[in-house]
């Protein structure tokens, strides 16, 4: 079963890139009139250990699962990658940002920091953007740039994958995935 839900992400995800990168042409416009896209995903951290509580690296089903989204995201022209200032989202994203020569672009955590983030993706040039957020965030960032209402993710809920099309002058489309090992309490010291 992992493998099917590796395989249907993947391909999803490569559509989806593939999409942004093509210009959508309408009949009665030419070139210059080229409708831009962007593509944001967006994933929770993998599972986190429980000690240090103040700033936990990953379990090894972590490891497992932030390799899952490396290898999901490898065909995948990601333009920039960004990520709480926290062990457990930074090496969730490594692996990606070294496959694709991208500097991790750290977002400080304060009051706003989610509408900054919003703002700094929605200014960007970047056609396809990676996300590497928190149960309490990630959710939130997708319904701030497509106006939905997604819940916060559950504690234990770490295999969601949330992919934000944005057209330039149309609503933004939300497909929220699963991928890697399927999710289940985190529970291990490390």
């Amino acid at each position: 079963m992992p493998r099917f839900r590796f395989t249907s992400v993947a391909l999803i995800l490569t559509l989806v890139a593939i999409s942004a990168w093509l210009p959508i042409y309408p009949a009665e416009a030419d070139s210059a009139d080229a409708r831009a896209t962007k593509t944001v995903i967006l994933v929770r951290h993998a599972e986190k250990c429980t000690e240090p509580a103040s700033d936990p690296g990953l379990t090894s089903l972590g490891i497992e699962r932030a390799e899952s989204l490396r290898n999901t995201l490898k065909d995948v022209s990601v333009d920039a990658i960004y990520s709480t200032p926290f062990e457990r989202t930074l090496l969730t994203v490594k692996g990606l940002s070294e496959d694709h020569d991208l500097e991790i672009i750290e977002t400080p955590v304060s009051a706003g920091f989610l509408e900054r983030l919003v703002q700094t993706i929605q200014q960007s040039e970047d056609a396809v953007i990676v996300v590497s957020g928190h149960s309490n965030t990630t959710a939130r960032v997708v319904n701030l740039l497509a106006g939905t209402d997604y819940p916060d993710l559950e504690e234990s809920e770490y295999d969601r994958l949330f992919v934000v099309h944005i057209p330039e002058s149309e609503k933004p489309v939300v497909t929220a995935l699963r991928y890697g090992p399927s999710s289940g309490p985190s529970s291990s010291p490390c």
